[in-house]
């Protein structure tokens, strides 16, 4: 069974009350599967119709609202909807359906949804166009005061700060290049500091340990996505693709530091 906790909440009630129901839908489907309350057919049917509906008129008001706010992220948003809802069909129930099917389709779901949280709706309306040098400096605002977290963090300001670069000395020769070298270098850093998070937060017995993991997991995806997807749109406008990159990876670093990571060091502090 899944809580609907304090960490998957974006601040905005209604969004936050609809994902509160996709944590029911998902409990609810689980619930009949360990009780035998139907046959994994019926389960199965009745999960994905229900989810089908309601996760159609959540994204319909979660674009809705980031319309109203004028939010950047809105065709990203779109896109991992679609991806979502596309995913959905190919999950059926027939009478060859059986329990390990329906835990399948739930995995997905659970992989999904608490991934497409932590890395997209904690961004909704916090997206800012990154302008100034101060905006991709690592100040005191980040710190948590635990040494290597606080050196490593320092360094992927450091590496999204090179990527801008990019951007303002335009005369650079083979962008494209530049681009993907710089992608790699983001993502390879990343997920050593990831990995060294996870062990420390391991190490000192930190209760919210899996949500960062999840957190974690679903950024090394979507960066495996921006650095691989939309190859034509990079060719074409690459300084374009770049600061909208830019412009997502500091936010959700930014978001991802102050909402979760400092939580680590004031939990330490609190032990």
């Amino acid at each position: 069974m899944f809580e609907f906790s304090e960490d998957y909440r974006v601040g905005i009630e209604l969004i936050d009350k609809e994902h509160e129901g996709l944590f029911n839908l998902l409990n609810s489907a689980i619930l009949s599967l360990e009780q035998r309350r139907a046959q994994p057919r019926e389960i199965a049917a009745d999960f994905l119709e229900n989810l089908k509906i309601y996760a159609a008129e959540h994204f319909a008001h979660e674009e809705a609202y980031m319309k109203k706010i004028n939010d950047v992220e809105l065709p990203r948003q779109q896109e991992e909807h679609a991806n979502f809802t596309g995913a959905l069909e190919h999950f059926y129930a027939d009478e060859h359906t059986k329990e390990n099917d329906v835990r399948d389709l739930i995995n997905y779901v659970v992989k999904w949804l608490f991934g497409h949280i932590l890395t997209s709706d904690m961004m909704i309306g916090k997206i800012r166009r990154v302008r100034s040098k101060k905006d991709l400096a690592f100040t005191k605002e980040y710190m948590s005061y635990i040494d290597f977290m606080d050196e490593e963090h320092s360094v992927l300001f450091d590496i999204i700060r090179e990527a801008n670069d990019l951007i303002i000395h335009s005369t650079t020769s083979d962008k494209y290049d530049a681009i993907i070298e710089i992608m790699n270098k983001l993502k390879n850093y990343t997920e050593g500091h990831f990995q060294h998070e996870e062990e420390y937060m391991e190490k000192i017995g930190y209760p919210k340990l899996e949500v960062q993991k999840v957190a974690h997991s679903a950024f090394i995806e979507k960066l495996g996505h921006l650095d691989l997807a939309q190859m034509q749109e990079i060719d074409e406008n690459p300084m374009q693709y770049l600061s909208n990159i830019i412009d997502y990876l500091l936010n959700w670093l930014t978001t991802h530091i102050q909402y979760m990571d400092l939580q680590i060091a004031e939990w330490e502090m609190r032990k």
